[in-house]
């Protein structure tokens, strides 16, 4: 079945000509004529302008995200390229960044930003006109708003190692983007010290649950991911907690539980946006409104097969451990995130993508999800270990594992929890044990492998495993820890050392910065 997406294109006459020239779009997304322009004076009336206007900031993510997931994948040891595949892939696949490449190029994420600004330069006129949308509602559009805008400065720094902070108040590009360029690090603490504001307080105004913007990231998640960049295991553990919590801790949300346990992990990626007890974020397409997705065509086995598993992340996927039953992991491996002609294995290329193609009669309208559940939970895990007492350990593990519930014993800071799977636990994966001998620093590390190591299986192909080998071993000082497991798709050819000795040099892990 065809699915349609909220995000229409009829919908989409953005206020504003700077929003509209900046989007720079096709006229499929936006069905406009000639001459069509809506100023904000306009615009701005009711709660329906302010959704439609929202919709719109981000709509230049449906060209961002496809790529980003692409480039995430052949950076990092999840993804190889295939025969097909032109220069511009194969360069990233061996860390190679020519000037031009359009999986690299920033400019959809800064139109993103852009656009937000214009919004949030307009949006309390509709509080001013429109009764329903009120002061409260305004607040949680405006920290979404904030909140997406530093997901993407977030994703720039995390590509680039420093990005063009554009102020405020700017709703178009100014000529020159070089006079408030930061670097990652005063990126962060920006960021962190605008979401802020924007946390909601749940002993305040209990009496209404906290609105869920569609689409938008949680404040609270993006926060505890913010502080996990930053390396304050603390707050970031709070904040991801938090969100884990959030709409006033109603049971059927974010808490991995049964909904999406065993056969039905698939239908998590089945009309994404629809399955709000495990998505948060999720840019949708459909096919019916001209909104392809190009993933299902790039790695389709049928369609272009540009680039496929590689055999690291396939034989991860395969020897893993069941509560019971052969081995491997059934119900997010084979057939699932992944598939093999087995015709082809001679040849070299057999293994493909799926993950995009749960939907076999309409994979162009897979939807590709910026953030959900298991995300969380996997960072909370590692938040939770890097705190380094043994309490905390344990809840890490329990994350990981079997999850936190009423069967097991609770610890005290998770005593309202009760229907927590844990991520191998509702895959019917066996529990991860830890060496008694590992004290120290060295059990830390192995718990942060096995929670590496998960969170490459469980959100393989969604643009998160770069991110994560960098933060790793940039955390812990050694080069070596992202080049090796790069490195080890290359293992039995000329480009290993190749590879490998350009990773060695932290230096080589941001894209060049134009």
């Amino acid at each position: 079945m065809k699915k349609r997406s909220r995000i229409n294109p009829f919908l989409l006459m953005i206020p504003g000509t700077m929003l509209i020239l900046c989007l720079g779009c096709s006229e499929d997304f936006f069905n406009r004529t000639a001459g069509d322009r809506i100023t904000p004076d306009v615009h701005y009336k009711t709660s329906i302008d302010a959704e439609v206007s929202m919709l719109g900031a981000i709509i230049t993510l449906q060209e961002a995200m496809p790529r980003l997931v692409v480039l995430d994948g052949l950076r990092s040891d999840m993804m190889d390229v295939t025969a097909h595949a032109d220069a511009n892939l194969t360069e990233i696949n061996h860390q190679i960044f020519s000037p031009g490449n359009p999986y690299t190029d920033p400019a959809d994420f800064y139109k993103v930003i852009i656009n937000i600004n214009e919004v949030l330069a307009n949006i309390d006129r509709v509080a001013e006109n429109d009764r329903e949308f009120d002061e409260y509602i305004l607040y949680y559009a405006k920290g979404a708003l904030i909140s997406m805008r530093a997901w993407t400065y977030l994703t720039l720094v995390r590509l680039y190692h420093q990005a063009a902070y554009i102020e405020d108040n700017m709703t178009s590009l100014p000529e020159d983007l070089t006079q408030n360029v930061l670097s990652k690090e005063v990126m962060i603490d920006t960021l962190i010290n605008q979401l802020i504001p924007y946390v909601f307080d749940a002993s305040v105004g209990t009496e209404r649950a906290e609105v869920k913007v569609t689409y938008y990231v949680n404040t609270k998640a993006l926060l505890g991911e913010l502080y996990l960049e930053r390396n304050d295991y603390a707050n970031a553990a709070t904040y991801l907690k938090l969100a884990c919590e959030s709409y006033l801790n109603q049971t059927s949300l974010l808490k991995v539980d049964n909904t999406f346990a065993d056969e039905a992990w698939s239908t998590i990626f089945l009309n994404a946006e629809t399955a709000e007890v495990e998505n948060i974020s999720v840019i949708p397409f459909s096919s019916v409104e001209k909104q392809y997705n190009p993933l299902a065509g790039w790695f389709g086995y049928d369609y272009q097969y540009l680039v496929k598993p590689s055999h690291i992340l396939v034989d991860q996927f395969m020897t893993q451990v069941p509560s019971s039953g052969p081995e491997g992991d059934l119900y997010r491996g084979m057939g699932v995130t992944f598939a093999v002609d087995s015709a082809a294995i001679p040849s070299g290329d057999y293994a493909y993508f799926t993950k995009y193609e749960i939907d076999k009669n309409d994979p162009f309208s897979s939807d590709i999800i910026i953030s959900r559940a298991a995300d969380i939970h996997l960072m909370l895990a590692e938040a939770y270990n890097r705190m380094g007492d043994e309490e905390s350990q344990e809840i890490a593990l329990l994350l990981v594992n079997e999850g936190i519930n009423s069967v097991n014993p609770k610890p005290a800071p998770f005593a309202r929890w009760a229907r927590n799977r844990g991520i191998r636990g509702r895959v019917k994966l066996a529990s991860r044990e830890v060496p008694e001998e590992l004290t120290g620093e060295d059990r830390i590390r192995y718990i942060e492998d096995l929670i590496m190591s998960e969170r490459a299986l469980e959100l393989a192909c969604e643009g998160k495993r770069w991110f994560d080998l960098v933060r790793v071993g940039e955390r812990r000082n050694e080069p070596e820890y992202l080049a090796d497991k790069v490195a080890a798709k290359f293992e039995g050819t000329s480009a290993y050392n190749e590879v490998r000795n350009r990773l060695m040099d932290p230096a080589n892990w941001y894209l060049p910065f134009e």
